[in-house]
C-alpha cells in the first residue's frame, strides 16, 4: 500500500508512505528525504531533528503526528467494510489451507477496494465479486490439482 499526501498539514510538501503487505516493513519519504527508524513506530526527519509518530494499522486507521499536526493517512474502516471482506474469506475455507490463503489476500484485497469507494451499494457489489473470484480461484486450483493426482494415479 502506498498513500501521498501534500496539504497544508504537511507544509506543501510530499508524504509519501509505504507499507509492505506481506511483510509490514514502513518506508516513509517528505520532501524527498528518506525518514530513518528509530523505535517502533517513531522515524527521525533528518533537517529538523523532528520524530514522527504513526498510530494505528490498515483496519482502524494511520495517522501520523507530524510537526505538532495529526495527518490522516487511511481513514478507519467502518464495520460493514469489515464484514464484507470476512465474507470475501469464508466461500474459501472449504478448500483447506491454499483456500484460505486465496480468501486472505482476495480478502485484503477487497478491504483496500472499499476503502476507496464512496458509495454502499457499490461495495456490496465489488464484494460479492470478490467473493466469487476467491471462490473460482480455489475451485480451479482444487480441480486441478484433483486431476493431476489421479492423472498419476496417486488417489
Amino acid at each position: 500500500m502506498k498513500i501521498t499526501i501534500n496539504n497544508e498539514l504537511t507544509k506543501c510538501k510530499d508524504l509519501c508512505y509505504e507499507e509492505s503487505f506481506w511483510t509490514g516493513k514502513r518506508t516513509i519519504t517528505y520532501d524527498g528525504i528518506s525518514l530513518t527508524k528509530v523505535k517502533r513506530n517513531f522515524y527521525e526527519y533528518g533537517k529538523a531533528n523532528e520524530v514522527f509518530e504513526i498510530k494505528g494499522n490498515q483496519l482502524c486507521g494511520i495517522t501520523i503526528n507530524m510537526f505538532g499536526n495529526n495527518v490522516e493517512l487511511a481513514r478507519k474502516l467502518y464495520w460493514y467494510e469489515i464484514v464484507l471482506s470476512i465474507l470475501v474469506f469464508l466461500p474459501c475455507i472449504l478448500f483447506g489451507a491454499v483456500g484460505g490463503a486465496l480468501g486472505g489476500a482476495l480478502g485484503f484485497t477487497n478491504l483496500v477496494l472499499i476503502r476507496n469507494i464512496d458509495k454502499w451499494w457499490l461495495k456490496v457489489i465489488v464484494s460479492i465479486e470478490m467473493a466469487l473470484l476467491s471462490l473460482l480461484l480455489s475451485y480451479l486450483f482444487a480441480y486441478l490439482v484433483f486431476h493431476t493426482f489421479t492423472l498419476f494415479g496417486l488417489l
